[in-house]
């Protein structure tokens, strides 16, 4: 809308008046200019978008992934994908956290997106527990922004009746029904978990251990996902983190190049860090004998 200008404003010679309109005029160029920017500043996030924040934040507690990749997943050491798709889903149990000021404490909570190491595509699924908060849900979404350096996308995201049995921190048993169904054995059948913590590309942890695939099968129309993966790859990782390993570029996965093999860069973290290299051929031997089925995966 043009704003009215007093004549008062322009009274003397000419120059005096072509000089006073020139003033002005960039004086109001100024203010729309501002107040453009206030509005924009204040303006909310798209639906299902949530973009990275200054907002300090940490997690402690433990996760599974699965995925139709072989043992070892070769995502994790900087590699392409077993079968040329990697669809990992993440079972993240969270006993203590915070982002900000919003507790996560007791947040469970299953994560279906793309390749789990080398390029993380939008997040297919995000599934949260009914107990679960807006707000809580939010603040997790902001603090996985955190994670990368473009605005995540979360085009499926929903609030289930979330079932989630971990029975002597080996035995997990995930599943939301009618949709995802995740059973994991850290020790194999064993008394004790036979695998050794191994580092690996992870946005969670850096050091992964490899676990028995019982059952991963998810089928969620909605969101795009069906599919049966079961005595495919799993892993486990113990999660103690916080927005101080990602400024300070700590976490393997912030060098994840996608070349084959750990990069320079992890290389150096893993060195830095006293971290076990793992040895892909043994790792899957191992998997095999432990299966009791050569050529099952």
């Amino acid at each position: 809308m043009a704003v009215p200008i007093p004549s008062a404003l322009f009274k003397g010679t000419p120059q005096r008046r072509t000089m006073s309109r020139f003033k002005l005029s960039g004086a109001l160029t100024l203010l729309h200019l501002i107040l453009t920017t206030v509005l924009f500043a204040q303006s909310p996030e798209p639906s299902g978008v949530a973009r990275r924040a200054g907002a300090s934040w940490s997690l402690k507690g433990q996760g599974i992934v699965c995925c139709p990749c072989r043992v070892p997943c070769p995502c994790r050491t900087n590699g392409k994908p077993s079968y040329s798709h990697c669809e990992a889903t993440l079972f993240l149990q969270t006993k203590q956290g915070h982002y900000d000021n919003v507790n996560l404490d007791g947040m469970n909570l299953v994560d279906s997106g793309g390749m789990c190491a080398i390029a993380h595509e939008p997040h297919s699924a995000l599934y949260f527990s009914l107990s679960d908060s807006p707000e809580r849900q939010a603040a997790y979404k902001s603090l996985i922004s955190t994670f990368y350096s473009t605005p995540q996308v979360f085009p499926h995201v929903k609030a289930v009746s979330l079932n989630a049995q971990v029975i002597d921190e080996h035995m997990f048993n995930v599943s939301i029904p009618g949709i995802v169904e995740i059973v994991v054995d850290r020790n194999w059948g064993l008394s004790a978990p036979p695998m050794p913590m191994v580092a690996a590309a992870d946005h969670f942890a850096n050091l992964l251990q490899y676990v028995q695939n019982i059952r991963y099968s998810i089928r969620d129309p909605e969101a795009g996902l069906d599919f049966d993966y079961s005595r495919r790859q799993a892993n486990y990782r113990v999660v103690d983190l916080t927005d101080e390993q990602y400024h300070t570029n700590s976490m393997l996965i912030q060098y994840a190049d996608g070349k084959g093999w750990f990069s320079p860069g992890q290389l150096a973290l893993i060195e830095a860090q006293n971290l076990q290299v793992p040895e892909p051929v043994a790792l899957r031997e191992q998997a095999i004998r432990l299966r009791g089925a050569r050529g099952s995966q």
